[in-house]
């Protein structure tokens, strides 16, 4: 009967001990953990109440990670006024000016930083005609690798002709391509965008406008600008002058 005894006292014992410290704060280096947390580390051992908090780790009773705050705002914050980095992530891939990527399953890697590119080419050298209803290539224009470009088109020329309402227009589209040749039966295809612009006019007199377009680049080397007239007469260009870049259109593309 003794032994009975004995054994239920050490068994409720344990139990106790145990509904204790599941209920318990746990603290590691410091007498008094604070508040909130189940578990807070004190590295110095030098935490006072909320000064001296930058080596502290906590975990709250909400599953948020503190290191160097008691208060932590979300499932990992790190607080640092230190020269030490607060993070580093050693993956084989890291280097100078890299930045952390995800995928679409949240995995991160260090990946060299996008560049980007401008340049700026002007559409000179000959008068040239570009015909009523005809697909004609504008420009070639030569990319530097794969991802999203803008183009602006700043047009300048003259329209032989316009129809009973003193307009024309014409059709810009951006396509892309392995190679320079004018070939719109091949590019017609690889059309990324494309807009309309009607100019007001009597004929012959020169206009002058502008406007963007966009494409996403994958594996072309080219980014092509046609053109086709669709209401009035010809547009031409290089009436004016065919080496002045102020009087003939020119196209700037940005990689963004």
């Amino acid at each position: 009967m003794k032994k009975r005894i004995v054994l239920r006292s050490k068994l409720l014992w344990i139990f106790s001990i145990s509904s204790l410290l599941a209920q318990a704060q746990v603290g590691i280096n410091i007498k008094t953990p604070n508040t909130g947390t189940w578990l807070h580390v004190d590295a110095k051992g030098n935490t006072s109440g909320s000064l001296n908090t930058s080596d502290d780790v906590v975990i709250t009773k909400d599953g948020n990670i503190g290191i160097g705050t008691l208060s932590p705002k979300a499932r990992l914050d790190i607080v640092t006024t230190a020269t030490t980095p607060f993070m580093r992530i050693v993956d084989g891939k890291q280097g100078a000016n890299k930045v952390l990527r995800s995928d679409n399953a949240g995995n991160a890697s260090w990946v060299n930083m996008p560049t980007t590119m401008g340049a700026n080419y002007n559409v000179t050298g000959s008068l040239i005609s570009y015909a009523n209803n005809a697909y004609t290539l504008v420009k070639a224009i030569p990319v530097s690798g794969a991802g999203y470009y803008q183009i602006g088109v700043r047009w300048w020329g003259v329209s032989t002709a316009s129809n009973g309402n003193k307009s024309t227009a014409a059709i810009f589209y951006l396509a892309t391509s392995t190679n320079t040749a004018n070939n719109w039966t091949a590019d017609q295809a690889n059309v990324k965008d494309q807009a309309e612009k009607y100019v007001y006019l009597d004929n012959g007199e020169t206009f002058c406008f502008a406007l963007p377009l966009s494409a996403k680049i994958t594996t072309e080397t080219y980014l092509k600008l046609y053109i086709r007239v669709t209401v009035g007469g010809p547009w031409r260009i290089g009436t004016a002058s065919t080496t002045n870049a102020t009087w003939n259109p020119s196209i700037v593309v940005y990689r963004i």
